[in-house]
């Protein structure tokens, strides 16, 4: 009679344990979770993902902006380098309409490189809409403007005589 009401009560105290694991049929312990804590966990990540994802576009925003205005200077160093090997004017064009910007050597109206402008970015120029390099390596003087959905902007200078182009990132 001891036995039995010790084996009863210490299968009390047992159950009351919160890492006690209850015997199956075959002799095996039930392990898992119950509905309750998973849904508890999926509110919590769900919870997570939601704040944190405006902050995931703006970063990406920001990166595309920079990687376009990387893209955009290497394109008017080529144009340069091309300008003086070539021994021509070439003309690059900015069309924000179709978003797009192209090259074209000055004896002809074909164009010979097109460059798609990102979704979500602008360009915005002071002037002329056309930068002109020379054989002798300058460029045009032109303030180019990168500006994406979050207002943030990168300004590309051309450094004329001198050729080449400064990138400044404004905030």
């Amino acid at each position: 009679m001891y036995k039995q009401l010790f084996f009863l009560w210490k299968r009390q105290l047992l159950s009351c344990n919160p890492h006690y694991r209850r015997p199956s049929k075959d002799g095996l312990s039930l392990t898992g979770f119950t509905f309750i804590e998973l849904l508890f966990i999926v509110i919590i990540i769900a919870v997570l993902v939601a704040v944190s994802f405006p902050n995931l576009r703006k970063s990406f925003n920001s990166i595309e902006l920079n990687s376009f205005s990387r893209e955009i200077s290497a394109v008017i160093n080529y144009l340069e380098q091309r300008s003086i090997v070539d021994l021509t004017m070439i003309h690059l064009n900015i069309d924000n309409e179709k978003k797009e910007y192209y090259a074209v050597k000055a004896e002809s109206s074909e164009r010979f490189k097109t460059y798609r402008i990102p979704e979500g970015i602008r360009i915005e120029t002071e002037g002329n809409d056309e930068i002109i390099f020379y054989p002798d390596g300058s460029i045009d003087k032109v303030t180019i403007r990168l500006i994406n959905s979050d207002n943030q902007e990168v300004i590309l200078t051309t450094k004329g005589v001198y050729g080449g182009v400064k990138v400044q990132n404004q905030e």
